[in-house]
């Protein structure tokens, strides 16, 4: 016989379950050992004829070959008769819970941590296709609402919404599940709910507030649960627990809010189990002091400081004296990226001045005018000792984003709104959540099997890396457009690596590790390069956090954290990280969701003011958005329009702006980005008129085996001579790219006029490849330079200077006459072989002139 057992004291989510369990075992015996609470109770009354339980005494143990145990993982929570199990061999047992299990599993046990223990059975049912009655799928449904408060409790997972689903789907009346969840307090469930709320008290333990209270009336009364989940709607402490003794027994039921103490571990010395946030005890004649004594003690041994606002604070803060003028002001703003900056006086805090106030200021033309004029001197602040809470009330209370931290009168930190809901909501965008570092973890080993593909000198670097960080003791990072390009299964030689610490000391030792490697040290920029004879390299550099004195500028640079130098990067898909420690090794660190938009295909800038801290990053987001056939991201498309039309690509230096378009001009798919480059009107905006710029798709298949200099010279092809030169003023080329565009420029007007093959031939015997193929595609000249190319390839000239002279020429003028002759017959045609050649050189030889 099998039979199906739950713990004593059942509840909706435990009936839900043995019901499920009937369904998956058609064959057993449902067993009632104990008391239903309240609510069951009722249920019970009224559904008798659908559901029939059997009393624990009357089950001959030595009949039952299979216990199925739900919503509990011990037996002897199961009453009488799970004692009875546990000691008779023989018996198979089964479990299906969703309560936190440390011990050994074996065959037939599933315990997983979901909201209901409902669930499992009802994934069960799923897989197999079971089909359920309507009054089956609303108890069910009953249960799982019931244990996770409705699917809002947080131990609610989106396999129980997954689970109510299925159940709706199978006919769950959710009319009938309201009523039964909403039922009001009996008489003596309210008696006993006054008692707990007025004999209970918060108390602290190392700054933790506790809620702890307690009861006693002599007949046992159900629904302890509801009461304590009333409880908590009222007291606002993060945990609390109730002791309620009724009739021989004491009864413990903690629960927590997340931000409290996990109750499960100390309902454990007591004998119980649960969540860490919600767990319950059930004590056999207990003494209720002893037992509220001995719960006092757990609590202080396992009670941590709550978070202080000295612990969620930035540091150090910004700030300005009254006299700074408002334009430095709104330039340490845009820097930093603030709404705000804290005004102080011999570090004492005299006010605060917005970013809506300083830019009214300008507005009306006062950059010069000091902060003290215009500042909030009525300022809202928070003590570095206070709770974290305290944060949360004032900015509710006062409706700001940020408060300045005092210790003693001084700032010393900056609190906003962001490290409060990291706290409430355990993180928010962009910071690393902990749901963010869950699925790096889950995805680091997909991380590692890409590590693992790379070629063997690449890991042999990583490794290096690795032990150096180990040896060294800091954290290090693998960044930027390998990681990037890692995560696309794009081949890449690119190794950037950030160390939270001295760049320049973990370079010092990490070329130690490498004796073929020569290091060179950027002290000013915090950077390092390690350089190989093959004339590969890495670049190492300390984590920082670059500004812009001005658009266009080079970066300012300032130690800081890797969330601040990842932030300081161009696009999210160039945010990210992998780390490269021992124990972390794989890991990705993503703030900023690169890889959500490396899989949405999307380019996504960082900050609204990134176009203008850096022009040059307009013509990297073009390029990565064709060399990736990526988009870009709406507010990153409106961005780039605004900042082109700001003009702040004046501001711009040629060199930086040259260094970007070769850089595309190198890339693959560097016709389509050009095309990008006019339409979007940056090229109008830096060379200062539509050109008549040439990026044919047409040639794309010929585009591939194209050199950078045939590249530039097709791009300029199209224009007349004085545009080129206009445009050569406004690029840095190097002397070999100037003097090759200057030679195509004076070749194609040299050629547009009537010039016999000899001259043709002198103005092109010594023109690089590349330049004739650009000059063959003039139409105006295409027919005379095929006509000449092809006659220059049958040139097969046989004699030289040594065979004239064996025919009797002398050293001299003479010869090269005659081979310049001779090479000019082939170029007419009146040549064909090497015999004619020898025929008519012996006929001009012996002809005396």
């Amino acid at each position: 016989m099998d039979i199906i057992l739950a713990h004593r004291q059942i509840d909706f989510d435990a009936l839900a379950s043995m019901v499920a369990a009937q369904k998956l075992y058609p064959n057993s015996v449902l067993v009632m050992d104990g008391k239903p609470n309240v609510y069951v109770q009722d249920f019970l009354a009224l559904s008798k004829d659908q559901l029939r339980f059997r009393k624990a005494q009357d089950i001959n143990i030595d009949e039952v070959s299979r216990a199925i145990l739900v919503d509990t993982n011990e037996l002897r929570r199961a009453g009488t008769l799970g004692d009875k199990v546990a000691r008779t061999p023989g018996i198979e047992v089964e479990i299906y819970d969703h309560h936190p299990y440390a011990g050994k599993r074996s065959p037939g046990m599933v315990i997983e941590p979901v909201g209901a223990c409902a669930t499992l059975l009802v994934e069960k049912l799923a897989g197999i296709g079971l089909p359920l009655s309507s009054f089956e799928a609303t108890l069910i449904a009953i249960g799982i609402y019931d244990d996770t408060g409705s699917l809002l409790f947080d131990s609610t997972t989106v396999r129980d919404v997954h689970a109510v689903a299925y159940l709706l789907d199978q006919g769950a009346n959710l009319g009938v599940v309201a009523e039964y969840l909403r039922r009001p307090l009996a008489e003596e469930q309210k008696e006993l709910l006054q008692q707990l709320l007025d004999q209970g008290q918060t108390e602290f333990f190392d700054g933790l507030p506790v809620y702890l209270s307690y009861a006693e009336t002599e007949d046992y009364v159900g629904g302890l649960a509801l009461l304590a989940h009333r409880v908590g709607e009222l007291e606002t402490a993060g945990t609390w627990f109730l002791l309620v003794k009724m009739e021989n027994r004491v009864y413990l039921v903690g629960r927590s809010r997340g931000r409290g103490l996990p109750v499960n571990g100390l309902v454990q010395l007591f004998g119980g189990a649960g969540h860490e946030r919600a767990a319950s005890a059930t004590i056999k004649d207990g003494d209720l002091s002893v037992i509220l004594t001995q719960l006092r003690l757990a609590i202080k041994n396992r009670a941590k400081r709550p978070h202080l606002v000295r612990d969620i604070m930035s540091y150090p803060v910004k700030t300005v004296t009254p006299e700074t003028r408002l334009g430095e002001v709104e330039q340490i703003l845009l820097r930093y990226g603030h709404t705000g900056v804290p005004v102080t006086e011999d570090k004492i805090l005299v006010g605060i001045i917005s970013r809506r106030d300083v830019d009214k200021a300008i507005k009306h033309g006062l950059q010069h005018a000091p902060v003290k004029g215009f500042m909030t001197t009525k300022v809202a602040t928070v003590d570095v000792e206070a709770p974290w809470d305290e944060v949360q009330r004032l900015m509710i209370q006062h409706d700001i984003g940020r408060l300045p931290v005092v210790e003693e009168g001084n700032v010393v930190g900056i609190v906003s709104r962001s490290d409060v809901l990291r706290l409430v909501h355990g993180g928010t965008v962009p910071i690393e959540t902990q749901l963010v570092r869950e699925r790096s973890i889950a995805m680091r080993q997909d991380i590692l099997d890409l590590i693992a593909s790379l070629p063997e000198d690449v890991r042999t670097i990583l490794e290096a890396v690795r032990d150096t960080a180990e040896e060294e003791g800091c954290s290090v990072y693998l960044v930027g457009g390998f990681v990037r390009d890692l995560l696309l299964s794009v081949p890449t030689q690119d190794l950037d690596f950030v160390v939270e610490g001295s760049g320049g000391k973990f370079a010092r030792a990490l070329t130690k590790r490498m004796p073929d490697g020569k290091l060179t040290l950027h002290e000013k920029f915090g950077t390092a390069q390690i350089v190989f004879p093959d004339g590969s390299h890495l670049d190492v550099a300390s984590t920082r956090w670059e500004y812009y004195s001005f658009p266009g500028a080079l970066p300012q640079v300032e130690e800081s954290c890797l969330r601040d130098d990842l932030f300081r990067r161009d696009f999210t898909i160039n945010s990210m990280a992998i780390c490269l420690n021992s124990k972390r090794y794989g890991e990705l660190v993503d703030y900023y969701g690169g890889r959500r938009d490396l899989q949405q295909q999307k380019i996504r800038f960082l900050h609204n003011i990134s176009f203008i801290d850096d022009p040059t990053r307009m013509l990297r987001a073009i390029r990565f958005e064709e060399r990736y056939n990526f988009n870009l991201a709406k507010e990153t498309h409106e961005a780039l329009h605004t900042a082109i039309e700001s003009g702040v690509l004046v501001k711009l230096s040629v060199e930086r702006f040259t260094e970007e378009i070769l850089l595309i001009m190198k890339e693959k798919n560097y016709l389509a980005m050009g095309q990008s480059l006019i339409r979007c009107g940056l090229f109008k905006a830096w060379f200062g008129d539509d050109y008549a710029w040439n990026f044919n798709l047409d040639d794309v298949q010929d585009s591939v085996n194209w050199s950078l200099s045939t590249r530039w010279l097709i791009s300029v092809s199209k224009m007349d001579s004085e545009v080129i030169e206009k445009v050569l003023g406004r690029v840095c080329l190097n002397r070999s790219l100037r003097d090759e565009t200057m030679t195509f420029v004076h070749l194609r007007k040299s050629l547009k006029n009537e010039v016999t093959v000899s001259v043709m031939d002198q103005l092109l015997i010594k023109v690089p490849k590349g330049i004739l193929m650009v000059l063959a595609r003039d139409e105006q000249i295409n027919t005379r330079i095929t006509e000449y190319l092809e006659a220059r390839q049958k040139i097969r000239m046989s004699i030289d200077g040594k065979a004239l002279i064996q025919m009797g020429v002398k050293e001299g003028p003479e010869i090269g006459k005659i081979l310049d002759q001779v090479r000019l017959a082939w170029l007419n045609g009146k040549i064909h072989t090497s015999e004619e050649e020898n025929a008519m050189v012996r006929q001009w030889v012996t002809t005396p002139s």
